[in-house]
């Protein structure tokens, strides 16, 4: 059940009294959290602190900032606009925040809703997998200084063929059926997000000095399941600082892609409705397509 905000009149003598705790309950969080990591970002050391000479506080900050002003700028539209937020909106503004989450609470609903729900229930889907593919593209675009196209290349196919499906599906969907995803920013992720990337790091160091280049690809795998956004950014830092190349980055790139479509898939597989399954299993392989038709392309270009 939706919950409904109380918004008194103007006239009503708690009016202002209420808006201001409205206004600091959906700001101030995200707000502080965005000036606090600004801070950080600029008083934080350049120089590596690891002796592998891997973690560079500052480059890291940064893209956790980047991370943080996207998804402080969803959560303030999802608390705000909510209300008035379609099936498209709504899931972009939810995998902005969380993807998987997002993934998870619709397969949840799903089975709740009526099959007439359907068509607006993967386009909030696809539109949840568009925005995480929008930030994975801007953590590249922050985080290496020497920007290849191979390495774009593998988030542009992919969000073409979101695009051109979201149009579809746009138009199919009815508009007066809405799906609502609970929006959370919490400071916990931010510094969950932190630890898990220093965690990648050190660990895809260990495998790289014993399996060699198929040990990083391993853990790329497993923690892109989970968590797309620290994948991609530890493995940014891992060819900043030369540890992987170009060629083995748009590879690694493509398999956090990958990773995350079958975890959201295996979600929707145990969660939700046997319609959304049929349809999302339909759109996932031609997402699945185009990330293979893009990889090949990146690497080509490698």
């Amino acid at each position: 059940m939706r919950s409904v905000l109380f918004k008194p009149p103007s006239d009503h003598p708690q009016f202002w009294k209420i808006r201001v705790k409205i206004v600091l309950k959906n700001w101030l969080m995200p707000a502080s959290t965005v000036v606090a990591l600004s801070l950080i970002t600029g008083f934080s050391p350049k120089e590596p602190l690891d002796p592998w000479g891997l973690f560079s506080l500052q480059k890291i900050s940064t893209m956790i900032l980047a991370l943080t002003v996207i998804q402080a700028t969803g959560f303030i539209m999802a608390q705000n606009f909510r209300s008035r937020t379609k099936a498209l909106l709504t899931g972009f503004v939810g995998g902005i925040i969380s993807s998987t989450a997002t993934t998870a609470s619709l397969a949840r609903a799903s089975k709740n809703n009526s099959d007439t729900h359907a068509s607006t229930e993967i386009l909030t889907f696809l539109s949840a997998t568009g925005a995480m593919l929008f930030q994975g593209l801007a953590l590249v675009i922050i985080g290496v200084s020497d920007i290849h196209l191979g390495n774009l290349l593998v988030f542009i196919g992919p969000i073409l063929a979101t695009f051109v499906m979201i149009l579809t599906r746009y138009k199919k969907s009815n508009a007066s059926n809405e799906t609502h995803t609970e929006a959370k920013f919490l400071i916990l992720n931010v510094l969950k997000l932190a630890a898990l990337i220093a965690v990648i790091l050190l660990v895809s160091k260990i495998f790289q000095n014993i399996f060699g280049q198929s040990g990083v690809v391993v853990i790329t795998l497993l923690v892109s399941l989970f968590d797309i956004h620290g994948s991609v950014i530890a493995n940014v830092q891992l060819h900043e600082f030369r540890e992987v190349s170009v060629h083995l980055l748009s590879s690694l790139l493509a398999i956090s892609i990958f990773s995350s479509y079958v975890s959201k898939l295996f979600l929707i597989w145990t969660l939700g409705s046997r319609v959304l399954r049929t349809q999302a299993i339909r759109s996932t392989i031609y997402l699945f397509i185009s990330l293979a038709a893009s990889w090949a392309v990146a690497v080509g270009i490698a």
